[in-house]
């Protein structure tokens, strides 16, 4: 595959940055059993913002045939980061515990599977 040449991030790289941040609030939530702030949170990660249509084609695009590899992993999270807010909700912390392990274990199944091809294409880097 050939490396775009791009100048400024992608708009996912951003989401990635807003996603880890909702992700290190989580913990901090959890360590203080904050259910109500884990609540408010997982949608946050469930529902995150998508790129734009153009971005969102690129990145299909280069993913290929593991496109849908790809939205596998970003559904698995939706799920997990679903189940972890209702279970906030529930005020059931060793089940937020558990929801947030899968949030975190999919993320870093797909960061295997695509972070190094996406960042040496996109960026060179």
């Amino acid at each position: 595959m050939e490396k775009e040449s791009i100048r400024e991030d992608l708009v996912l790289r951003s989401i990635m940055r807003e996603l880890d941040e909702n992700m290190r609030d989580v913990v901090e939530a959890i360590s203080r059993e904050n259910w109500d702030e884990i609540a408010e949170i997982a949608p946050l990660i469930a529902d995150h913002p998508e790129p734009p249509f153009s971005e969102k084609t690129r990145i299909l695009r280069f993913v290929g045939t593991d496109a849908a590899l790809f939205r596998s992993h970003d559904m698995q999270v939706h799920d997990a980061a679903m189940e972890m807010g209702e279970k906030a909700r529930q005020e059931n912390g060793e089940a937020v515990i558990e929801a947030f392990s899968r949030v975190q274990k999919h993320c870093l199944a797909c960061h295997q599977e695509f972070k190094e091809e996406f960042r040496l294409h996109f960026y060179g880097e």
